[in-house]
């Protein structure tokens, strides 16, 4: 018995919205460098708390699409038995102009987290996320501020 074009054609259109249907997973690796500003809320022997701005740029990059890239990030952190603990969002452009926004999270316990959760252009539709860990920490330029650069990496999903 020979099949019929239209369950041929069927099946092909099933395996097409299948394979269209999925996301389009990305690995992403950087360093970026960033100063920040610190802005106090409190201090004594129970908690250290501020507000964080920063600012940065992509140094190095294993990932083309990330290459010569910018940050703008605001955020908060608390000092917890000489750890960090907060919360924060970033905006990631690109060198082409595409956007992505994120969440960043130092949790109590674990490794610091990333979350992708909007994006503009090519980004637009991002999911996914990483880790982020400190590579060098600079001396301070002023008092209030960082200079310092981090490793990023993780997975990113487009539509």
């Amino acid at each position: 018995m020979k099949p019929s074009w239209r369950i041929v054609a069927l099946g092909l259109g099933i395996s097409a919205a299948a394979f269209g249907a999925g996301a389009a997973e990305s690995a992403y690796d950087f360093v970026a460098c960033t100063h920040t500003r610190q802005t106090p809320l409190e201090a004594n022997a129970d908690i250290v708390a501020f507000g964080i701005e920063s600012y940065g740029v992509v140094a190095s990059s294993t990932t083309k699409e990330w290459e010569n890239a910018s940050t703008h990030c605001v955020g908060y952190l608390r000092i917890v038995g000489g750890k960090p603990v907060g919360k924060g969002v970033c905006k990631w452009t690109q060198a082409t102009g595409d956007t992505g926004v994120g969440e960043f999270e130092y949790p109590p316990a674990g490794e610091p987290a990333w979350t992708w959760l909007s994006g503009t252009g090519k980004l637009k539709g991002i999911s996914g996320g990483g880790t982020f860990r400190q590579v060098i920490a600079a001396k301070p330029v002023t008092p209030g501020t960082s200079q310092g650069c981090r490793r990023d990496s993780g997975k990113y999903n487009l539509p």
